[in-house]
């Protein structure tokens, strides 16, 4: 079921009471509060006070006022996330990832649909087919979630929810227009055709990229977007709901390194899902929910045209003596890739009976990939993998809660178990203490384990790349957390502070492996996939929360991270280590102010602040602070409701964001939004 935000009710508790002996938890906060339910953590729906992780949520007043653009922006509000953008419209987000390009650690869903793609190993975010009109909330949980979501949760959990088809009624427009020539714009549409309620979404997205580098020509990491999306809800009787989603993107932009930009193309990627559910609500309160959804990526790019010698990076008249030709225009490309993901998974959900509450499932996935470039000429790629899941929340006493989950993988490395346990200890009234100890493994992906990266030209191999090692096995994590909650209900405060170790072993990572190439002029080296990084990280998360008026929000959040690590760069013929402690952010958090100012003006200003860090694949970048900003004025015209929305982002100097050619300057945007019955 999806996360909601709903009161807790007095006759709730009485019916809780009287099913439970007196030992059941009653506090101020359960007779009066609104207390955030959380799905994502146990897979049923608890209080945040209750659930065994860290989790942030990010509502749709808190994504209005932060003034987001982009994905990148969206999870600078959470405390210990990297985002950052790889190039103007391809993004990284990661929880105590290290900088990658394509950050493989952090699961991601859509309304509880898996969005990681097998042929990246990571999210592409350009194609998840999501207006950001159409949110509702983000549930997001800080901390390894395997137990619970799986392998692709080895550092944290992703749940974009949208907004379900009864939420909305008519038709809503919105257009966004500003710098790097950005020309967005949504339409949404609610109705019913008989029993079925649905929600109809359209997109259209245009911007330039950041501004113009050297070398890169007419390519500036520009995007063409177009997106469509459908949700429906349907219910055949009083116990059976069915929940109807598709949609498709299609995405043109150009890809490619930052730190490279001459050899951006031009490439367009072909995205669309499909997704059926079932539940079954019983008549003791149980829930029976089948599931089944399959998602596609196509991609090809059109050839970035060059001379040989620029293309190799060499002298001109170097070309004839290696290679026997004269230097000439050849195409390089990206080529065609495609990745599919088929998911059907049963989960029974347990009404509380007494102190207890418990849910447990079943899945099976197959996923394939296919790409030149990535894995040479081989064939479509195909694993399969499936799944055991359960999760148990325990009321131990009146302020005790005890809760144990576990996933039980099978893939292509073998069986792989998942635990956590968590105690909560609520000590006084409104302020809660949890205990966390938990491992998690990871599968390596499609990707890592067959990956043959190797550049020729006229049938011969002049650069091998990377390439999967033999004998490639699961990542593990151990990790313990100490956190402390607290609400302040007649203070309109809340406070998130958690402690916290993570130990990761048989991380894969690449060391470095001599090789002879027909032309040996070049690289003699290649990387190679294998199981030699280990890491541990030790930090402190905060998140505070003040909302002293209606409509009027302080929010601060801070990520302290100390990380210590190595990993193996050579195994021949002597072997070498390296480390990278600085690929992360040691300090890095941000201030949100919002104000009401009439019952119709709202503005908002949000600060940011990341130190220097050194990203694994791409440049070391010192430390800078952002300064954003928002205006928004609602009213009625001819009935209709509109809201205008004044941004600014970066009101300072500018500053380079994961590469040196990402130069982040001050940027205005204009955003109209427009309600029709």
């Amino acid at each position: 079921m999806l996360l909601t935000f709903y009161r807790i009710k007095l006759c709730w508790l009485s019916v809780l009471l009287a099913a439970d002996i007196s030992a059941a938890v009653v506090s101020e906060v359960d007779v009066l509060g609104d207390i955030p339910m959380v799905n994502i953590v146990s897979r049923f729906e608890q209080p945040l006070n209750r659930a065994p992780a860290s989790v942030t949520i990010l509502d749709r007043a808190l994504l209005d006022a932060s003034g987001a653009q982009n994905w990148a922006d969206i999870f600078r509000l959470v405390p210990g996330f990297q985002s950052y953008a790889v190039n103007s419209n391809r993004y990284g987000v990661s929880y105590h990832g290290f900088g990658k390009a394509f950050p493989n650690r952090l699961e991601v869903m859509v309304d509880g649909r898996s969005v990681y793609e097998p042929v990246f190993s990571a999210v592409n975010w350009a194609t998840l087919g999501v207006n950001f009109e159409d949110i509702d909330h983000i549930e997001i949980v800080r901390g390894p979630s395997t137990p619970s979501q799986g392998s692709n949760a080895l550092l944290g959990a992703v749940n974009i929810v949208t907004r379900t088809p009864v939420q909305d009624s008519g038709t809503a427009v919105t257009y966004t227009s500003g710098s790097r020539a950005t020309s967005n714009a949504s339409l949404r549409h609610n109705g019913q055709l008989g029993g079925l309620l649905y929600r109809l979404s359209l997109g259209y997205q245009h911007n330039n990229g950041f501004p113009g580098v050297e070398l890169a020509g007419s390519r500036d990491g520009g995007r063409e977007l177009y997106q469509m999306a459908f949700r429906g809800t349907l219910t055949p009787s009083l116990h059976d709901s069915v929940d109807i989603d598709f949609g498709y993107v299609d995405n043109t932009e150009d890809f490619g390194s930052a730190d490279y930009p001459g050899e951006y193309f031009n490439s367009d990627f072909d995205s669309s899902y499909q997704s059926l559910s079932w539940v079954r609500a019983q008549a003791n309160g149980d829930e029976l929910q089948l599931r089944a959804y399959h998602n596609s990526l196509r991609a090809e790019s059109r050839p970035n045209i060059s001379l040989i010698s620029s293309a190799l990076g060499l002298p001109p008249a170097a070309v004839p003596g290696l290679l026997g030709i004269p230097d000439q225009s050849v195409a390089v490309s990206l080529g065609r890739l495609s990745s599919e993901r088929f998911d059907l998974q049963l989960e029974q959900r347990f009404a509380r009976r007494g102190r207890l509450q418990a849910v447990w499932g079943l899945g099976a996935r197959t996923e394939s990939a296919r790409g030149e470039l990535l894995f040479g000429d081989r064939d479509t790629i195909r694993e399969e993998s499936f799944r055991l899941f359960s999760h148990n929340e325990w009321m131990l006493g009146r302020d005790w809660v005890f809760n144990f989950g576990l996933m039980l993988e099978r893939s292509h490395v073998g069986t792989l178990a998942s635990p956590r346990l968590a105690l909560n200890y609520q000590f006084i009234a409104n302020h809660s203490l949890r205990l966390v100890f938990g491992r998690s493994e990871r599968s390596p992906a499609i990707t890592e384990s067959n990956m043959d990266n190797t550049l020729e030209f006229g049938g011969l191999a002049y650069n091998a790349v990377i390439r999967a090692g033999e004998g490639l096995a699961e990542e593990r994590v151990d990790h313990a957390e100490l956190a402390y909650m607290a609400r302040f209900p007649d203070a309109h405060v809340e406070l998130d502070i958690s402690v916290f170790r993570e130990e990761a072993r048989d991380g894969i990572d690449t060391h470095d492996e001599d090789i002879v190439l027909p032309i040996p002029f070049f690289d003699d080296s290649v990387k190679v996939f294998s199981n030699t990084g280990e890491w541990e990280t030790t930090g402190v998360e905060l998140q505070f929360t003040y909302k002293p008026l209606p409509g009027s929000l302080l929010r601060l959040h801070y990520s302290y991270l100390d990380l210590e690590s190595h990993y193996v760069t050579r195994l021949e013929p002597v072997k070498q280590q390296g480390d990278f402690n600085t690929s992360r952010p040691r300090h890095s958090g941000g201030l949100l102010l919002a104000y009401q100012l009439t019952p119709a003006l709202n503005a908002s200003v949000m600060t940011y602040y990341q130190s220097a860090v050194d990203w694994r694949d791409s440049n070391t970048i010192g430390d800078f602070s952002r300064i954003d900003g928002q205006l928004s004025y609602r009213f009625l015209c001819a009935g209709s409701p509109v809201k205008l929305q004044l941004i600014a982002q970066n009101l300072g100097a500018n500053y380079a964001e994961y590469s040196h050619n990402n130069v982040f300057e001050t940027r205005f945007y204009f955003k109209v939004e427009v309600g029709l019955p």
